[in-house]
């Protein structure tokens, strides 16, 4: 008997895989006049069925669209090890955090100057890059100390830190005289926006300090926006002079912090 159902529940999530995307169709599904379908997402996108070329009905597919509010959809990544199903209001938001998701390694895509062909599942980025790269690693614990060099000459460094059990990479870039910092979340879109970081440049006597506050920004990928001024921390170096400690190094404290605390 559980075997029947098995197969039954196979054939509809099947018959709820749009022909265009692959992907499962959820309530709105658009119906052809020949009889097939096609999800919200794609619809759009197509002037004509896809599968015959005819015009869409201005209705959806009722019956089909009730038949997917009575199963459980599998994980996309499945295949990666994900066994959760979910009701059709639920899979999406379970796919965009899910820790099987295929990932690439942040060195590679965050424009660090490097190479990493290494893929993996993003439960396990953490430890690729704690055994992988560990140079570049640092488990952050309550601050993270930077001691900046005498000369304001071009400078380029980063770190990944390890905080509330979330990966960041804070980056920071000196130009022409102009200090950049940026702090970019990697993790689960859900989460963008829920963390801050703070800047601390203070004098040796405690006495006078610069502090700055700006959102973490997750990476956008394709094009390296981050040191735009709406989108990073930027100091002049020649403000930050009398910061410097009595080596000549200017001390930058750096405290991620989140918006729950």
């Amino acid at each position: 008997m559980q075997t029947a159902a098995s197969d039954i529940c196979k054939s509809v999530l099947r018959e709820l895989q749009c022909p265009a995307c692959k992907q499962y169709m959820v309530p709105p599904i658009a119906l052809c006049l020949g009889g097939h379908n096609i999800c919200s997402n794609c619809r759009p996108t197509v002037s004509s069925c896809p599968t015959c070329k005819q015009e869409f009905l201005q209705t959806g597919n009722i019956s089909l669209e009730n038949l997917s509010l009575q199963i459980k959809f599998p994980c996309r990544y499945s295949n990666y090890g994900c066994q959760d199903t979910f009701p059709y209001n639920g899979f999406r938001e379970h796919e965009a955090i899910c820790g099987y998701s295929p990932q690439t390694c942040p060195v590679d895509y965050m424009w660090l100057k490097m190479v990493c062909t290494w893929t993996g599942i993003s439960k396990d980025v953490k430890e690729h890059l704690h055994t992988a790269h560990k140079e570049l690693c640092e488990d952050y614990n309550a601050q993270h100390l930077l001691l900046l060099p005498r000369s304001n000459d071009s400078l380029y460094t980063y770190k990944f830190l390890f905080a509330f059990n979330e990966i960041f990479c804070f980056r920071l870039i000196i130009q022409c005289g102009v200090m950049y910092f940026v702090l970019h979340y990697i993790g689960a879109a859900k989460n963008d926006l829920k963390y801050q970081y703070k800047i601390m440049v203070s004098d040796n006597e405690d006495t006078e300090s610069v502090v700055v506050t700006h959102l973490a920004r997750s990476f956008t990928g394709i094009e390296d926006q981050s040191f735009f001024p709406k989108n990073c921390l930027k100091l002049h170096c020649d403000h930050l002079e009398r910061f410097k400690n009595k080596k000549g190094k200017l001390p930058v404290l750096l405290k991620i912090l989140r918006f729950d605390d």
